[in-house]
């Protein structure tokens, strides 16, 4: 169990610094980077809450002794370390991981370590239970209501089934298994319909309702972090910007106005709708709002060289994600201590089951006694010579031990027998 908490410190440590530094980066990413950028992005973070960073422990102890193999036979690395200085990497690692050896001492440090791991991971598997049940109450009662006054709409031509709903008053997605578009029950303009259509389909078509799982799933794991919300409503704002940049990629300005007004058309309803399905939204209903019509007119084009630079910032932020991952696990004691254990020098040692324990000259336990250990098995006459005779036919060499342990004329007739002159030591 102790294993499994420090593996939710860790993971929810690292979530939670790859989240603070792309926030911090925002302001210059905002002007630079597409919101689909921003969406994709926003799943590193998810991804080391989701025990990504065991994963990353992994690769980036890999890199390091690939690395280090390379560097021992690599001349002009040993040149270059000649005339600079250079920082090893266990004195980086080891700067690194020094809050996280600090934190796991001072935990390690409770006379009743066990008692208090035990409570620590019931309360947070009861957390977790209570958090997907609402939510998974929420989302069967709002598709009941929603399904309860609904009809097929057949006049629209979909790859999935799109159905009229009295209860719905904005255009929605349901469904991961079996998804359907839901319309509210007023009129569309032909134009209007399709731009709707457009952008419930991405949603599909890029499996966006898998992602928000995945999202509520790193939420309900790290219910204790405050982070962990504020990033799942920052997914569900950045989702929706993304899908509206991909609707609007090819418009013109006339027609993204013309969108920008469907929006605003299901403004109302559209927020309340968010606060009973996502239960709160990352910031207000109408700076939400702003946000996503001022996207619409802002016709962003990625040139191959900011493309380029999207795709290392992204690396950059999974190789800093990994490398807090692994400074935090090598902080981790390799063997955890669950509880007092009894431990001595040459002593031997019975519980109250009867079982008895031994420990030699260094402190090792053993699972036997040493002493009779010590005695040597005693080696009859005829089982010697037929060792013997088994070395000799296999023209192995005959140990020492054996020709002094044997009588001289058991000795002189393997002599005669074999033509040999096997001779005592003694």
């Amino acid at each position: 169990m102790m294993t499994l908490v420090l593996s939710l410190i860790i993971a929810s440590s690292v979530g939670t610094i790859i989240w603070i530094l792309q926030n911090s980066i925002k302001p210059f990413t905002q002007k630079v980077f597409s919101q689909t950028w921003h969406y994709y992005s926003a799943l590193i973070p998810v991804f080391f809450l989701l025990d990504g960073s065991e994963i990353m422990i992994r690769l980036v102890s890999f890199i390091r002794s690939v690395l280090q193999d390379t560097s021992t036979i690599s001349e002009s690395g040993m040149i270059a370390e000649q005339n600079a200085h250079i920082i090893p990497m266990e004195q980086t690692g080891t700067n690194s991981s020094l809050f996280m050896n600090q934190l796991f001492d001072y935990l390690l440090r409770f006379n009743n370590t066990k008692g208090i791991v035990l409570f620590t991971t019931v309360i947070w598997a009861i957390g977790t239970i209570v958090f997907l049940a609402v939510n998974v109450k929420n989302y069967v009662a709002f598709r009941r209501s929603i399904l309860q006054e609904s009809r097929v709409c057949d006049t629209v031509q979909s790859p999935v089934k799109v159905i009229i709903s009295a209860r719905a008053t904005t255009p929605m997605v349901m469904g991961l298994w079996k998804p359907i578009v839901v319309l509210p029950d007023i009129r569309f303009g032909e134009k209007e319909l399709a731009m709707i259509l457009s952008h419930e389909l991405i949603h599909l078509k890029r499996g966006d309702l898998l992602v928000k799982l995945l999202v509520l799933i790193a939420n309900a794991i790290h219910w204790f972090n405050p982070a962990a919300y504020s990033l799942n409503k920052q997914i569900n704002i950045l989702c929706e910007l993304s899908c509206d940049e991909k609707v609007v990629k090819e418009m013109d300005m006339e027609n993204r106005r013309y969108y920008g007004e469907t929006l605003l058309s299901m403004l109302e309803y559209g927020v309340k709708q968010r606060n009973i399905v996502f239960i709160s939204s990352l910031c207000g209903p109408k700076k939400a709002m702003k946000r996503r019509l001022m996207n619409l007119m802002n016709e962003k084009k990625m040139k191959k060289p900011v493309l380029a630079l999207s795709l290392v910032a992204a690396m950059a932020l999974l190789g800093g994600g990994g490398t807090a991952a692994y400074a935090a696990g090598s902080a981790v004691p390799v063997k955890i201590p669950t509880g007092k254990q009894v431990e001595g020098r040459n002593i031997s040692l019975q519980y109250e089951d009867g079982t008895t324990v031994f420990y030699d000259k260094d402190g090792n336990r053993l699972l036997a006694d040493p002493k009779k250990n010590d005695v040597p098995q005693k080696l009859t006459t005829e089982e010697i010579v037929d060792r013997v005779n088994k070395h000799i036919a296999k023209g192995l060499a005959v140990p020492q031990g054996y020709i002094d342990e044997l009588p001289q004329k058991s000795l002189d007739a393997i002599n005669d027998t074999y033509g040999l002159k096997l001779q005592k030591s003694k």
